[in-house]
């Protein structure tokens, strides 16, 4: 599927029902905001004064703006969940405050989704300790690596972080440039959130896990129809 295709059924399920995701990502912005103001009060903080509570002070709100972005991260995964769910037609456009909070309503999925994070953390610093493009690479195949992982413990599948990662080297395989370009065609709507402050945030963000979602599922129905070619054949 083209670029164009996914990005016009993502803005045409997120322009039929923009009430429903704002408030399903109405808690990611306000934790964004907080770490944005902590981060804001960490730099104009002047950590020269010899002063232990100016010293303590200054750490305190490094520490928010970092727990805060985490904290955000993981949101937008349990969502990332959500809008395969609702592509997939298999969630209603109900209850976007509770569904915000869809990676912590299961251990498996929390436990899991750290696990993966700091695996791959782990592993794209290596290859990009190395080389610089080599860690874009693994980054890449990666991506849909959280995806897989979710729908395996959906399905009772017995699959580890580990696992995960690797079924999604292997379903990216062919098609990290194609996904390389779908983030970089977004570089003019960050922009834009930029130039307007953050408040475009409000519609581009969805707009873009959106497409990510569709994105991933279109990747698995065309690997899924792939695998039903080569049995027949």
């Amino acid at each position: 599927m083209s670029r164009y295709q996914l990005k016009k059924e993502a803005k045409d399920l997120l322009n039929g029902n923009f009430v429903f995701f704002l408030l399903l990502f109405l808690p990611v912005f306000v934790i964004e905001l907080i770490a944005e103001g902590a981060n804001f009060k960490s730099d104009n903080v002047n950590v020269q004064v010899v002063d232990p509570s100016v010293s303590s002070i200054w750490g305190s709100w490094d520490t928010i703006g970092l727990f805060s972005s985490l904290l955000a991260g993981f949101l937008i995964v349990g969502i990332s969940y959500v809008l395969v769910d609702l592509f997939r037609e298999s969630q209603t456009f109900s209850d976007p405050l509770k569904k915000s909070f869809t990676i912590v309503s299961r251990g498996d999925y929390f436990i899991g989704s750290i696990l993966i994070s700091l695996l791959s953390f782990v592993w794209i610093f290596l290859w990009t300790f190395l080389l610089l493009v080599p860690g874009i690479i693994k980054s890449l195949a990666y991506s849909q690596a959280y995806y897989i992982y979710r729908d395996a413990i959906d399905q009772q599948q017995s699959i580890s972080c580990r696992d995960a990662i690797s079924k999604s080297r292997a379903l990216m395989n062919g098609h990290k440039w194609e996904y390389f370009m779908l983030q970089i065609s977004f570089i003019g709507w960050g922009l834009l959130i930029m130039v307007t402050f953050g408040i475009a945030a409000i519609w581009v963000q969805p707009y873009y896990h959106l497409t990510m979602a569709n994105y991933y599922r279109h990747l698995v129905a065309t690997s899924t129809e792939k695998r039903r070619l080569e049995t027949a054949n």
